[in-house]
Parts: structure tokens; C-alpha cells; sequence
């Protein structure tokens, strides 16, 4: 068991919870990568001295260095992003020990059977436009290697047909993997823009657009520990329709649903960016006003009320109005969100016994 947690705490080293789901596969392969590379080099690069091979040993052995070096990066603190560094680290490192083989042909010649891990390594970590570009450069040097006139820039020989067999096959197999991260990336955009999507459906009232009570206690949490850890000013405002279920009943739900998303468009309008509006209940509505004392947020209440006041409303040639009432309540450095959210409620039901259409605040 604690051999099976080793190797996992190993495979995720340099993983970040808070990081997107790509880049932390991304990292998990690089260390899988890495630890399967400089493992095999390594073994080969011993099996080399062995065999009295002490060129093509010391090539791997720092072929392994390399690839090991790139999982040390991985758990360094001094790169702003690690794993760029140690992806391309792992692909330029495998890319010229490829290189390195087709020009010495390895043992008896077997080397360039080796430079097939190079697509999909260098398409995975690179993507398709830097790793169509890397592959490309890889043909056009073992090309070069290979091709030159008397193999004058070669270590060993090869046939033509071995070699013109060799290019054709590695370009076959780079466009299969190439269409297969085509493929990967697609589907995975289309995943990650679902997912988004649910995840903003999951935050956000269907009717009016706004925030649900979901969305804005995420906001809420943010910014209460902004503004203490800041001490910048934060209030809270709950405003309620009045007399909306006798709205319901003389004019439809269709007329209620429609003043719903009308007053969100309206308070909307008179926000500014750093604030966040909610839909809280039927026709409630949860202001957050960051950087924002009590007097400030009394002067937009005022405002917004006075608007929804002098907005005519028309159903089967009636044309009536409604009005608002809000409760504010500028949050202290004793009160919690909870807390917070209730005093500005009771401010609300203070208006309302107070007579409606007006502002309350703490």
C-alpha cells in the first residue's frame, strides 16, 4: 500500500489542485514520460558499457539524466511554470537522442526504429501547431542526415529503400497521431465548454439571467474576506416587489415572469462592474455593493427605487406600475455573511411595515 502511494505522490508531483483538469493530466504524463525514459536509457546506457559500447553508454546515460532532470522541474519553486519547461525539456532531449541513433544506426544498425515515439510524445506536449512544427523539423534533419550524397553525414549506411521506407512510415504514423490529438483537443473543448456551460446554469437563475443564491454565495464568500482582509467598506441590499402575488393574480404570471427579468435589466443597468446582483427568491433580489459604505448604498437604493416607481407597465391596455422595497445593511467587522444577509431582510421588512415603495437601512 505505501508502495502504491510512493508511486501515485511520485506520478502527480508538481499537480496543483486549483489548475485546470488538461494541465494536470498534462503533468501526470510528463512524469510517467520522464520516469519511463531515463528508466529505459538508463538500462540501455549500462547494457552499452557492457557490450564495450562506451559512446552510444555515455549518450544514454545522459539521455536518462535529462529525462530525469525534466521530473526535477517539475518539484522546483523557481519556474513561474514548470511544466512548460519540463515538456519541452522531454522533447527536445528525446528528439535529439533520436537524431543521435539514426546518425550512428544504434546497435547493428536498429536505431532509427526507435524515432516513432517521437509524434505522439511531441504532439501531446506541444499541441498540434507546435508539434506538427517539431515533427517537421525532426524529418527535415534526419532527412538531411540521411539523404546527403555518399552518406558523407552519417556514422553508418543505410539502403535507400530502408530509408525512403523509414520517412514514408514515420510520416504515415505522425498524421494518425496527429488526427488522434485533433480529435483529443476537440473533444476536450467541447467537454470543458459543456461543463462551463452547466456550471454557469448551475449559478444562474433560468428566468431572469441573474445570479442564484448558488452564484452569488460564492461572491459573497470573495468578497466578505476582500473586505476584511482589506477593510474596505461592503453592503448588502435585499429589495422585494411589493404586493407582487396581487400582480400575479390581476395581470398573469406571464406579466410576472416579465417584470421579473425587466427589474433585473434595470438594476443591472445601474450597477457598476465590481458589483453583483441576485435573484434571491420569487421576487427577491440580493445587491452586493463592494468598496461601498452605507450612505453610498442608500443613494443607490434611492435611485433604483425611484426609477421602478416612474416605470409604466401595460397589460390589455391597463397601464399600472409597481414599486420596491430594499433593506441595506453595511457590513461590520463583527458580522458574518449570515449575519449580514439577515440584518439587511429585517431592514426590509421594516419598509414594508413602514408602508412600502421605500429604504431602509441599519
Amino acid at each position: 500500500m505505501d508502495f502504491k502511494r510512493l508511486i501515485k505522490n511520485y506520478l502527480n508531483t508538481g499537480v496543483v489542485q486549483s489548475s485546470d483538469t488538461e494541465a494536470n493530466q498534462h503533468i501526470f504524463v510528463a512524469n510517467l514520460f520522464g520516469f519511463i525514459g531515463y528508466s529505459i536509457t538508463f538500462l540501455m546506457g549500462v547494457s552499452a558499457f557492457i557490450r564495450q559500447d562506451r559512446l552510444i553508454g555515455i549518450v544514454l546515460l545522459i539521455a536518462s539524466l535529462l529525462f530525469f532532470s525534466s521530473h526535477l522541474i517539475l518539484r522546483s519553486k523557481r519556474f513561474a511554470n514548470p511544466y512548460k519547461f519540463s515538456a519541452n525539456l522531454l522533447t527536445i532531449s528525446l528528439m535529439l537522442l533520436m537524431i543521435y541513433l539514426v546518425f550512428t544506426g544504434g546497435v547493428n544498425g536498429t536505431g532509427p526504429l526507435w524515432i516513432y515515439i517521437v509524434p505522439p510524445v511531441a504532439l501531446f506536449f506541444g499541441g498540434m501547431r507546435k508539434g506538427t512544427r517539431n515533427i517537421g523539423l525532426f524529418v527535415l534533419i534526419i532527412s538531411v542526415l540521411m539523404f546527403y550524397p555518399n552518406d558523407e553525414w552519417l556514422a553508418t549506411s543505410y539502403t535507400f529503400e530502408f530509408k525512403s521506407r523509414l520517412i514514408y512510415s514515420f510520416l504515415t504514423v505522425s498524421c494518425l497521431f496527429a488526427f488522434y490529438e485533433y480529435v483529443r483537443q476537440n473533444s476536450f473543448n467541447r467537454i470543458q465548454e459543456m461543463s462551463q456551460k452547466f456550471e454557469r446554469q448551475a449559478m444562474e437563475d433560468p428566468l431572469s439571467g441573474l445570479l442564484n443564491r448558488r452564484g452569488m454565495r460564492e461572491k459573497l464568500q470573495n468578497e466578505f474576506e476582500r473586505s476584511q482582509r482589506y477593510n474596505n467598506d461592503l453592503t448588502v441590499m435585499m429589495c422585494d416587489i411589493d404586493h407582487f402575488k396581487a400582480v400575479n393574480d390581476q395581470y398573469g404570471h406571464d406579466k410576472g415572469d416579465e417584470i421579473i427579468k425587466s427589474l433585473g435589466t434595470i438594476f443591472k443597468s445601474g450597477l457598476r462592474k465590481q458589483d453583483s446582483l441576485a435573484r434571491w427568491g420569487g421576487e427577491e433580489y440580493l445587491f452586493l455593493l463592494p468598496e461601498t459604505n452605507g450612505n453610498q448604498g442608500m443613494q443607490l437604493a434611492e435611485k433604483l427605487r425611484s426609477q421602478i416607481e416612474k416605470k409604466p407597465y401595460t397589460q390589455d391596455d391597463k397601464i399600472f406600475s409597481i414599486s420596491i422595497s430594499i433593506g441595506l445593511h453595511q457590513i461590520a467587522a463583527t458580522d458574518t455573511i449570515n449575519q449580514a444577509i439577515t440584518k439587511a431582510d429585517t431592514n426590509l421588512y421594516k419598509a414594508k411595515e413602514q408602508g412600502r415603495n421605500r429604504c431602509i437601512i441599519s
